[in-house]
Formats: structure tokens, sequence, C-alpha cells
């Protein structure tokens, strides 16, 4: 009766019990006693889900009703649970717990809040890479920006279903619209996606010249491109992702840029259609896959772009995440990824690696590396600061407490990219590595706000601001 007692001490889920004092809690110790100890799932109940599916949230329940757990398995079992359901990206909190415990009868609760899935927002984005090009090489010039109104529908038919329409105008114009489907089938496991845009640019990055891009302007267009994009996903379990990609694009440019640069497209041509299909395989077994602190996950992807002579690039990736607690506090993020694209001999326009999208080295914001193989590992220690409670004044039972998350951080990066090509641009070919220190603030609908200040090896310094989420 004593190590009964004792079993009703300890929480089923240590980072909720504190909040949560009217749940019921397990013993997690070693002892044999407490080993030897058996809890049968009874009832699990739902509450919070006004728009997403039940069927929708118990995909991601790692527990059904009649299964037994030692006190230490259950309380993973449910610390899984959470994880895997923030993961969807439909809710700002979940609270996985035992709610009443008799004979060994562990009766849980599951209760979500849901986000906000329908935002009709005003869109503002600069046309640079970065804020740090924009800022310091364009001089914060607002002539650089475009505007307008994106439309998303998230959760649209509670299947974790997802709705986008783009309307852009500035110095660039954009329309597309979007459509994904993650669970099509009654088994919930086949998905599909799909994809129209159409755009219009007046500025093109032509070259690269001295590690940095290149661009012509001019007061009209100088490219235009359409594009079509299906694809098919299979996720048979909440660990794996299988998917298969195809497209179409339409893409144009101006004379003057092949005048400017006679590589940027095959054959010295100024328009390129193809045919662009790949496949890959992901892999999640992270806490929290926007910001993870513990966990590893991998992506091994393969593509090909244009069958015909004048456009044929096969191209392979592999990209890894692993995250390893230190402390209660502290974690290490180590990130890599490898790229090959053959044949090595390939125009401008399938040329970009190290500096675009999300594939960059901290502390080289002001250059790019143009290549067919590349490297890159990202390393990231991290200690959290605090958490800072934003009581909102407006009143809402989903969003009445926004906590930001606040966490110091130490990094390092190194990366490589060969480029058969490479003309003045000194980076290619070259071994690179930055060094640095910043704060990361982490807060819901999977946004982060990343400061630093960086070292690379060529003398440069300064901060760098960079943002994720939903929006």
């Amino acid at each position: 009766m004593k190590h009964l007692c004792i079993c009703l001490l300890f929480s089923c889920v240590a980072s909720i019990c504190s909040a949560q004092m009217d749940k019921i809690i397990i013993d997690t110790s070693n002892s044999p006693i407490a080993d030897s100890l058996q809890y049968t799932i009874g009832k699990i109940n739902l509450s919070g889900n006004k728009k997403t599916k039940p069927y929708i949230i118990f995909r991601e329940v790692s527990f059904k009703i009649g299964q037994d757990f030692s006190p230490h398995d259950l309380t993973k079992t449910l610390e899984l649970t959470r994880e895997q359901l923030m993961n969807t990206s439909l809710f700002v909190d979940v609270t996985v717990y035992v709610s009443s415990l008799k004979n060994n009868i562990a009766d849980v609760n599951i209760d979500v809040k849901e986000r906000w899935y329908l935002f009709p927002l005003p869109y503002f984005k600069l046309v640079d890479r970065n804020f740090n090009q924009w800022f310091v090489e364009q001089k914060a010039s607002f002539d650089r920006v475009n505007y307008g109104l994106k439309f998303f529908y998230n959760n649209a038919s509670g299947r974790n279903d997802k709705v986008s329409l783009d309307l852009v105008n500035g110095y660039n114009q954009q329309i597309a619209f979007g459509y994904s489907q993650p669970f099509a089938d009654k088994s919930l496991t086949k998905g599909f996606s799909i994809n129209v845009n159409y755009s219009r640019q007046r500025e093109l990055n032509y070259k690269t010249i001295d590690n940095k891009q290149a661009f012509y302007k001019q007061p009209d267009f100088v490219r235009e491109v359409k594009r079509v994009n299906l694809g098919y996903t299979f996720r048979p379990d909440s660990k794996y992702r299988y998917y298969i990609r195809s497209g179409y694009a339409w893409d144009k440019v101006d004379d003057t840029i092949i005048k400017l640069n006679p590589n940027y497209f095959p054959n010295q041509k100024n328009n390129l259609n193809f045919l662009e299909v790949g496949a890959g395989i992901q892999y999640f077994k992270l806490d929290y896959i926007p910001f993870p602190k513990k966990g590893f996950s991998y992506e091994i992807g393969i593509a090909n772009r244009g069958f015909t002579k004048n456009m044929n690039l096969f191209s392979l990736s592999v990209e890894t995440t692993n995250a390893l607690a230190l402390t209660k506090s502290s974690f290490v993020q180590f990130h890599n990824l490898a790229v090959v694209k053959l044949p090595f001999d390939q125009p401008y326009y399938n040329s970009g690696l190290l500096g675009y999208g999300d594939v960059y080295l901290r502390g080289m914001e002001s250059y790019v590396v143009d290549g067919t193989v590349g490297l890159l590992s990202n390393t990231t220690i991290y200690q959290k600061l605090f958490t800072y409670i934003f009581k909102n004044p407006i009143k809402s039972k989903t969003h009445d407490k926004i906590p930001f998350t606040f966490y110091l951080k130490v990094f390092g990066d190194m990366g490589y990219a060969y480029n058969k090509n490479k003309d003045l641009n000194t980076f290619s070919n070259t071994f690179l590595r930055t060094t640095g220190i910043g704060i990361d603030v982490v807060s819901v609908y999977d946004f982060v706000f990343r400061m630093e200040y960086s070292f690379n090896q060529i003398g440069n310094r300064g901060f760098a601001f960079r943002t994720r989420g939903d929006f």
C-alpha cells in the first residue's frame, strides 16, 4: 500500500504537471516494485477540437484502449503523443495526461487548443534574399518590396488540408494557388497536392560576380514564369513520409539576360520549358520539428529537371538534423546537408547552392556560392534563458496566453561548393567557415525569430535577423 501511494506522487508528463495540479500522477522511478506495476489504458477522452476531425487526432496517438504499460513506458508514451500532435501544426498547445486511475485502469485525457486556421493577411516582403542584403547593399529601398494579399486556410475540412491564394503586386507580380490534402483516403495514409503559379519580375539575378549576385533590372518585366506542380504523399505512420512530385515549367527571360550571361539558359536561348520529377523519403523523430531540442530526422531526395539535351539535371540530396540534450535547459543541434548535381557542367539557371533559400552559412548573408556539389554543416549550442507569458487582452479560450521562450546560442558553420565554372568567384571550391553568437525567440504558430552576430573567415562581422513561421 505504501508503494501504491508513492506511485501517485509523480507526473505522467513532467513538463506539464506543474501547471496541471488536478491530473493523476504516476511514479516513474526505477524501483523493482514500480517496474513490476502495469497500467491498462481505459477510456481515452478528447476535448478542445472544434474543427479538427477526431480521427485525424487519434492517428497521432501512440496508445490504444486495452494496452498495458509500465509507469515509465506510459510516461514516455504520453509525452510522445503530445509531441506528435504538436508536430501536426494544428494546435497551439496539447496536454495528454491520466485523468483517472482505479484498480490500475488508467483513463487518459487529450486536451487540445486549436490554432486559428483562417488568415487573410496583408503581404509585405523584401525582394532580396535576406534583411542584411536589403538594408546594407540596397540601402533599405522600399522600391524593392512586394505587397499584396495572402490568403491561408489551414485545416479547411478538419483533415489538416491547406488552401492558399497569393495576390502579389509591387516590384514583382504573382498569382498563385495551392491545395494540399495529406489524408485523402480512408486509411489516412495517402495524400496529394497541387500548385499553380504565374509570376513576372522586373529584376533578375543573371550571374554571380565576386561571390555576390549581379542583377539586371528594367522598368518593364525581365522574366515571366508559369508553373504547375502535382504531388503524391504516403505516410504509413507518424515518423515516415514518402513523396513523389512532378511539375512543368515555362520560363522566359529578356534577350538582354542572354547577352549578359550566355550560359544563363542552355544553348544561349532566352526561354525554357521542362518537365521535372522527384521522389524522396523523410523520417521525423523530433520533439518539435520547427525548433527541436531532442531527436533525429533525415530526408533523402532525388530529382530530375528536364529530359532533353537542352535541359537534363539529376540531383541527389541528403539532409539530417540531430538534437541532443546536454542538461535540462541546454541542448545542441546538428544540421548537415550534402547535394550532388549531375552532370557537373550546368547552366547558371541550375547552379545555385550555398546562400539560396534555407541553405546558408550564418555570417555570409551577403554572399552566394554556386556549384554542383555542396556540403553544409551547422552546429548550434543552446541555453534556455527564460519564458515570458504574454496575456492576451482579447478574451480567447485558445489564445489567452502566448509564450515567448528565449534561448542564448553559440554556433559554428562549415561549407563547401564545387563549381566547374567558378570564374572569379573565390568562394567556390574553397572550404568556408563562420562562427557567432545570438538569441532565438520561439513562440506559437512555429514562430522562430533569430538574432545573430557572426564572423567569417575573410574578416566580415555583423548582425543578421531571420524569422520563420506559419505567416
